[in-house]
This record gives structure tokens, sequence and C-alpha cells, in this order.
């Protein structure tokens, strides 16, 4: 008998800070049913404050921690969609490694926002402090620092909400 069960997928959201990534990423989970993962989440039950004052050692245990939650879902079969800027390469390559071990697909949702876009969001945030700021100083460092993915990742660029849409159709009918 032919099995009807998909292979469970790894979804790594990745773009700038305030580019909407934890917003598509809550929607995404709600409509098809997937777990997620939230760095952000995970430095705050650790305590910490955004990528204000938690250092790269800590970043990279919070990573590791998330990834250890992405593995316990995959391993049961559930596919997942993991909340984080994905600015690195070996961050990456990293969910992919984890993705693969499990036996899941590994995509890239590639938050696409202008910067101009992005920045405004930040003006505004700072007046409602809706979520947690970053500095200037951080955001700019991370900006330079950000490395987009490679046209050898697998990539779904999300940079309208046409795109979002039409990726929710398609990973709604089938293996994507």
């Amino acid at each position: 008998m032919e099995s009807t069960a998909r292979r469970p997928i790894a979804y790594a959201m990745c773009g700038l800070a305030f580019s909407g990534k934890s917003t598509i990423a809550r929607l995404i989970a709600r409509e098809l049913g997937l777990a997620l993962v939230s760095l952000d989440a995970i430095n705050d039950e650790r305590g910490f404050d955004g990528g204000n004052v938690v250092d790269d050692s800590e970043w990279e245990r919070t990573s590791h921690i998330a990834m250890g939650r992405l593995a316990e879902h995959l391993a049961a079969g559930r596919s997942a969609i993991v909340d984080d800027t994905f600015a690195f390469r070996f961050l990456r390559d990293r969910c992919a490694a984890v993705a693969a071990a499990h036996g899941a697909g590994f995509r890239i949702l590639h938050v696409e926002t202008p910067l101009e876009t992005i920045q405004a969001r930040r003006r505004a945030n700072d007046a409602t402090r809706e979520r947690m700021g970053l500095s200037d100083t951080v955001f700019d460092d991370h900006v330079a620092r950000f490395q987009g993915p490679e046209p050898d990742e697998p990539v779904i660029r999300l940079a309208s909400p046409e795109d979002l849409a039409r990726f929710l159709e398609e990973a709604s009918a089938g293996p994507g």
C-alpha cells in the first residue's frame, strides 16, 4: 500500500529585521498548520533583549536551541517554519542540515522588503513600541553584514502580497 503521508518541510524565514518575517511566519504557520520556531521567542524565554544586548555567542546558543526544536518537529513528521533573519549562509546551511538529517525538505522564504519601508516601520515602532526595537548601530551592522540567499540555495522570494498568496496556494496544493 502506498503512503499518502507528505514528507515534512523546514521553512527558513530570511530577511532584514523589520521586513515582516514574523508576521508572515505566523500567517504561514496558521494557514498551513506548521509548527513555528521563533528565535525572538527563544531569546525572550532566555531573558534577553532582542538584538540590542545579545552578543554573538548567545545568538549562537539560541540558534542551536531553535535547531533542536526544529529537529523535534521534523522527527515527529511535522513541517515547521523557523522565524529568524538567517542573515548568514552558515545559519541557512545549518537549518538545511537539520532538515536533511530528518529526511525533510528545505526551503528558504526570503522576505524582500525595500529598505525605505523597513526604516519607516522602525520609526513607527519607536513611537508605538509594539515590538522590541533595534538601535541604529545594531540595525546598521545587521544590514552591512546581511548575506542574502545565493543562487544555489532553494529560495522562494516573497516580495509582494501576490508572492505570498501564490506560495500559500502552491504549498497547500502539495509537496513543495
